[in-house]
This record gives structure tokens, C-alpha cells and sequence, in this order.
């Protein structure tokens, strides 16, 4: 089972079969941490089995076990997807749409008889997945209409990606969905506020807060956070902090004040590396549609627990043993940070607990067809095609043959003219339809059936490759790892062209999970679980100078790789990254950075070998007119690695000479400028934040228009390398 903490709302005791190390004694309402249950072979009455539950108290800093706890039926083959208010989700791991909500490990209710309350199953969106939930939260204490003063109870669940889903227990036949209007760059924590009645998200970045109201029936409201007396602080300080992984946390104290809480870990965990924690207090004087917070180091005899669970604030004073004016951490790191001498003690680990790392807090090269001649349609007229990359674009249908096909055009953006490029009656094969892209790599497209994961790898993007009978490539059909999903994909990477024997394919999913395969010899995808908490947005990259897939960090501190021949029990290589000569920037640059949110990619010049690691920063706006948050790009690092003395470095530089980099959802690279008349040398290509370019010497970024008879929304926008004439 997983591991939460939660917080018990005040009710009478029911039993107190509870044991310490020591003794036995009565459970206070103490948050606590579930470490797990240890279920016996004995049978309970009414069927089930009897078990202990291990729970980890942050105050008292001790281990207590609830003994002969009745785990019902419906229990056994299930996991912990989250906690609230003391209440426990559970989904079925026979069904993981199916979904339970238990007072379970509640300490101070029945014994034998735990209530288990079914949630209606859980369907996904177009765009999402349930398989992995990210947090939950309720908006009340208990889920049944009779215990709440406040009324109906709604429970909310926000899953990995793009999904949000609510129902109310007991009344609601099926969850409303609905899709995140931002792009997850970034995971947020979901919360609820009981002073504003709301379900709010931090938008990645922080700099904006989307709202729910209880009834999911109005659009969401955005409210945009404005940050000030934040502290001086010196450049080192500010370049170690670039090099965390930083979370958003929204929390609201039990009097209604609410905080902006910026919490920067080291990933992959380290316990010689302190966190570093930044809260921000909501002003009284915040005005409509905005939200000023300030920099504080005194909440008070408040204390805040952050996990990926719900974020959740106390009165230390309420419960003995907590540390005032601190925030108790779990995930990258189990420890207590005191705000006020911004130093952290580490818990050590229970005895008897194998793995502290799992337990989280929660409330109570393409083608080369040569001597081909291949003619595209411009915006203006026609043109031989040249080797300059190229933005795919979709397709637009012309007509639907009898068997099954269909003929389009292939619709593509010219970076360097700046214009719509149109490969003209492109037959798109069958085993195509009805699929999506997922990524794209050495020019290779890659389609996913939604209804039963399977993969296909082909050239139609290609403009040099056959117009009527395009290479399709059939890869096996995906399968998930036990609590991680294969809907939503990272990227894609590929060694060669899948022609090759000994090309390999890796997709790195949403998650901890990435999966590997040689086409055409493998029958099934080797899964290999990535460790967790590190690595759940990381892209993916190929090395031929290494001969391995990379995966950076979030901060890009170190880089976790794997051989090509990896199997799933493998443990990835980590290597720690040096950086040297970081910009020297002012305060408010700082600042602005440290409210974009930022994205880390490694590049290797197929070229020449060289290898670049790239930090991309976008600020977050709102836009009235799409109704979402969306994001521009600011600012790009380069750090070009260099080898001294010390080993291998990497060295920031505004100068990347003739190349240019090219960076989106698909597998990264980078190319001479001089190769492909009209690009830019010295910059980088970028779709994702925004389409247009960044010129590393001027640091000025240039945004493209839409070309005229492009589509209106992109749905797969992936770049792709020079093609061979």
C-alpha cells in the first residue's frame, strides 16, 4: 500500500488498541504518517484478514502500531491513491477505475468494521488518464451529507496531466471531468479552501492560482499572484536554487490565511543538501482578480505539511511536539524546516520501514530517397523542397478511398520562410486512423491507438518519402507497469533509423515509467521503472557518442542514463552535473525567474559530438480571450560541456557558434545553420512556450505568426531534422 500522513478531525474515541514502542495508549489527533499494513493470515469474522497498521507520529518522532485491524474484501486487492480529512482512497488494482473512499486508518474508528463508501468508476478525457492519481482532496470532513453542517461533500481527484474529476459521494452517478486549463509543465497540488469554497491549483510558475467552485458548472477563476519583499539574496544563492526542482504549494491556515509556499529540493534526493523553502502570506489589502503575497519567515504557531497529497496547515500549539513556524516536508526529502533559521532536521527512519522515500503527507536520421524530385505547395507557390527543418503541422483530409485510406495534404512550418509548406495528396494508410502522434524522432512519426496502446512508427511526415504507399512500422502493443500509465507521453527518442537492425526505441510516459524495444525483433516493450520522484517530466535523449538514453533532472543537476540494453530491474547510471560561470543577473531578473517555470533538455551535436544542456524559462499569463493560462517564453541557459582537469564540466555561453537548437515535445537536436540556408546561427528554435526563435547573443526572443491557412489548434506540433535530398 502507499504511504500517507493525515490529519483526524476531532471525534470520540472508539477504541485504543493503539501501541508505541513502549506502551499502549490513547491516539491523539496528531497529524500522522500511514507507513503501511502488515496483514496476518488469519481471517476475520465476516470475512477479510486481520492486519496491523504502522503509523509515524512527526511529534513525537515514534513508531505506533493499531492492532487487528479488519481488512475487508474489497480492500485486499486494492492501493492507497490518496488521503483527506482522514478518509482514504483506494482504487481497485484489478480496475483502476474503480474507486473507494474508507475511514480505514483512522485510528479511532471501528476496528472491524471500517466504512467503505464506492465512488462511481472513473472514465478518462480525450487528453487524460486515470491511471495515476497526482493528489486528492474533499471539501468536508466526512463524506456522508448528514455528518456536514456545510453541506453536500465533493471530492476531488487530480490526476497526472491534464485531469481534474469531482463527484459527491453518495449522490452523483458518474465524476464530472474536466481538463485543466493549462499546460502541466509542472505537477500542482490540489487543495481545498473552506473560507473562499473552492478547489484551487497553482499554475505552473505560481504566478497564477485557477479556482473551482463546488458545483463545477461555471469556468474556472483565475486570480493572479503578485509577489513582493522578496529577500536579497546573493548569486550563489540563487544559482543553487535554479539547480532544485521547485514545487507551488497553496495552504490554508485554520482561521482562513492563506499562503504561497515554494519549496526547492535536490533531485535525485540527497540528505547532505538542505531543502530551501520560500512562504508567502496573502495581503488583506488584494484586490479583484489579484492577489498580492508577501515574503514572510513568521507564520506563527502555524505548522504546513507538503507532500504530493493535499497540502494541509495547523496550530502547533494544538498538538504537543510540533515545531511552530516550521513546514514538515515529505517526498524528496522526510524532514521539519524551521522558517525562522531556515535549517532543516532530518527524521530518521522508523524501524521497521524499508523504504522512507514512498511515504507522502496528505489532510486528515530520416530517409534518403536519392536522384527524387520532390515538389511541395507553399503559401505562395511551388518549390523544390529543401533540407531545412520543419514543424509538422497535422494533416488536412481531401478525400476517404474505399479501403480504408485517405488522401491529405501534410501540412508543415518553414522556420526560415516563415510560411505554411504543403505536401500535396499524401495517402495516409489505415493502421493510421484513428491514432494520435505522439512524438517524433530522426523524422519517424509516432501514432498511439487510444483504445488499445498500440504503436506505429512512419515516414509520412517525410516529404522525400513515398507519397502513396508510406513505411509503416508496427511496434508491440504497450503495457503499463503496476500503478504508472502509458495515455500521456513525455517524448520519444530512437538510436537510428528503425530500418537499422540495431536501432532502439525508448517513449518516456508521463511518470516513472519508460519503455524499450527493437523493431521488427522484439515482441514485447521492455518497461523500466525510473526512480520516483525524480524524473516524472523529464525528456528523453539519445547519445551516439555514448550510446545511451538520457533522462536530465528536474534542475538539471544531474543526469540519469541508461544503457540500450536495459532490462526493467535495472538501477539508471547517475552523474552529477558541475556548472561554471553562471550569468551574473540582478534581483529582479532573479525574481522574474524564479516565477517562470522552467524545463531542462540535453542535446548532442550529431555532428560533432558536442553536448549542451539548455533551461527553458516561460512566464505564465492569462488570456481572457482562450481562457486559460498560457505560457511565453523569457529567457534560455546554454551550458556547453567541457572537459578540465576536473572532469567533465558544464560552462554557461551565449555563443554556440554556427549551430542551432531545436527544442519541443519531440526528441531534441541541433544543427549547423550554415547546412540550412536561412537559419539563424547562435539560437534556438522553440515550440511548446510559445513558436519563434531565441537569439542567444542578443537575448532577445522573436515570436512567429501564425501562417496564413495553418491550423487554429496544433495537435501535433513536433519538430523535425533536415531531410536528405
Amino acid at each position: 500500500m502507499s504511504q500517507l500522513l493525515f490529519r483526524l478531525s476531532k471525534q470520540s474515541s472508539r477504541n485504543n488498541n493503539v501501541l508505541k514502542h513502549k506502551n499502549s495508549r490513547l491516539l491523539s489527533t496528531s497529524p500522522y504518517l500511514i507507513v503501511g499494513v502488515f496483514a496476518e493470515d488469519a481471517r476475520a469474522r465476516g470475512g477479510g484478514f486481520l492486519g496491523d497498521i504502522l503509523l509515524f507520529d512527526p511529534a513525537k518522532e515514534e513508531l505506533l502500531t493499531v492492532r487487528d485491524k479488519t481488512v475487508s474484501e474489497e480492500l485486499i486487492c486494492s492501493k492507497v491513491m490518496g488521503a483527506s480529512h482522514g478518509w482514504g482512497f483506494f482504487s481497485d488494482l484489478r480496475n483502476h477505475n474503480s474507486v473507494r473512499i474508507t475511514d480505514f486508518f483512522n485510528p479511532l474508528a471501528s476496528k472491524s468494521d471500517s466504512k467503505i463508501i464506492p465512488l462511481p468508476p472513473l472514465t478518462s478525457m480525450i487528453y487524460g488518464q486515470t491511471e495515476v492519481v497526482w493528489n486528492v482532496a474533499m471539501s468536508s470532513s466526512s463524506p456522508y451529507r448528514q455528518d456536514n453542517e456545510e453541506g453536500d461533500c465533493v471530492v476531488a481527484i487530480k490526476f497526472l496531466g491534464n485531469q481534474l474529476s469531482m463527484c459527491r459521494p453518495g449522490r452523483d452517478l458518474a465524476w464530472t471531468n474536466k481538463l485543466i486549463p493549462f499546460v502541466g509543465f509542472e505537477n500542482s497540488n490540489l487543495m481545498y479552501s473552506k473560507r473562499d469554497q473552492r478547489f484551487s491549483l497553482p499554475a505552473p510558475g505560481g504566478n497564477y492560482l485557477c479556482s473551482w467552485d463546488l458545483h463545477f458548472e461555471n469556468e474556472p477563476k483565475f486570480t493572479e499572484l503578485v509577489f513582493r519583499n522578496l529577500p536579497e539574496l546573493p548569486q550563489s544563492e540563487w544559482e543553487l536554487m535554479d539547480s532544485c526542482f521547485r514545487e507551488d504549494h497553496w495552504v490554508e491556515s485554520p482561521s482562513g490565511q492563506s499562503f504561497l509556499v515554494k519549496w526547492y529540493s535536490h533531485v535525485p534526493p540527497i540528505r547532505c543538501k538542505e531543502p530551501m523553502v520560500m512562504v508567502f502570506r496573502e495581503d488583506q489589502d488584494t484586490n479583484e482578480g489579484t492577489k498580492t503575497m508577501s515574503y514572510t519567515e513568521d507564520i506563527g504557531d502555524l505548522c504546513i505539511f507538503l507532500s504530493k497529497s493535499e497540502p494541509f496547515c495547523v496550530v502547533a500549539s494544538s498538538f504537543p511536539g510540533l515545531k511552530p513556524n516550521s513546514i514538515y516536508l515529505m517526498g524528496r526529502c522526510f524532514a521539519v524546516y524551521d522558517i525562522t533559521t531556515k535549517t532543516s532536521r532530518h527524521f530518521e527512519r522508523p524501524k521497521g520501514v524499508l523504504n522512507i522515500q514512498c511515504l507522502s503527507f496528505s489532510s486528515v536520421s530520416p530517409n534518403s530517397r536519392p536522384g527524387r524530385t520532390m515538389f511541395l505547395y507553399t503559401h505562395k507557390s511551388s518549390r523544390l523542397f529543401s533540407t531545412s527543418p520543419y514543424l509538422t503541422l497535422g494533416t488536412r483530409v481531401k478525400e476517404v478511398l474505399p479501403g480504408g485510406c485517405k488522401i491529405a495534404d501534410v501540412l508543415l512550418f518553414d522556420p526560415v520562410e516563415e510560411e505554411l509548406v504543403t505536401v500535396p495528396d499524401k495517402t495516409i494508410p489505415k493502421e493510421l486512423m484513428d491514432q494520435e502522434m505522439v512524438g517524433a524522432s530522426h523524422g519517424w512519426g509516432f501514432f498511439c491507438a487510444r483504445h488499445d496502446r498500440s504503436v506505429r512508427i512512419t515516414d509520412l511526415f517525410n516529404p522525400l518519402a513515398s507519397k502513396s504507399n508510406p513505411t509503416v512500422i508496427t511496434l508491440p502493443q504497450l503495457t503499463a507497469l503496476p500503478s504508472n500509465q502509458i495515455e500521456e507521453v513525455c517524448n520519444v527518442a530512437m538510436t537510428s533509423s528503425p530500418h537499422l537492425e540495431d536501432c532502439v526505441v525508448a517513449i518516456k510516459f508521463s511518470g516513472n515509467q519508460m519503455s524499450l524495444c527493437r523493431p521488427g525483433r522484439d515482441l514485447e516493450w521492455t518497461n523500466i521503472l525510473t526512480p520516483p520522484n525524480c524524473l516524472e517530466n523529464s525528456n528523453l535523449m539519445y547519445s551516439k557518442r555514448d550510446k545511451k538514453f538520457y533522462l536530465p533532472a528536474p534542475g538539471g543537476k544531474y543526469l540519469f542514463s541508461y544503457h540500450l540494453h536495459s532490462k526493467e530491474e535495472d538501477i539508471p547510471e547517475v552523474q552529477e552535473v558541475v556548472y561554471r560561470g553562471h550569468p551574473e543577473l540582478d534581483q529582479s531578473e532573479w525574481e522574474l525567474l524564479s516565477s517562470c517555470t522552467r524545463t531542462e533538455y540535453l542535446v548532442e551535436s550529431s555532428f560533432s559530438g558536442e553536448r549542451f544542456l539548455i533551461k527553458w524559462y516561460a512566464l505564465g499569463f492569462y488570456s481572457s480571450v482562450l481562457k486559460g493560462v498560457y505560457h511565453i517564453t523569457k529567457r534560455f541557459m546554454v551550458f556547453r560541456e567541457e572537459e578540465t582537469t576536473e572532469g567533465s564540466i558544464m560552462c554557461y555561453t551565449e555563443d554556440i557558434g554556427d549551430m542551432c537548437i531545436f527544442l519541443a515535445n519531440s526528441e531534441a537536436f541541433c544543427v549547423p545553420a550554415s547546412s540550412c540556408a536561412g537559419l539563424k546561427p547562435n539560437s534556438i528554435y522553440h515550440m511548446g512556450r510559445g513558436l519563434g526563435f531565441y537569439d542567444l547573443t542578443t537575448g532577445n526572443p522573436h515570436q512567429y505568426l501564425a501562417p496564413d491557412g495553418a491550423p487554429s489548434v496544433l495537435s501535433q506540433p513536433y519538430w523535425l531534422p533536415p531531410f536528405s535530398t
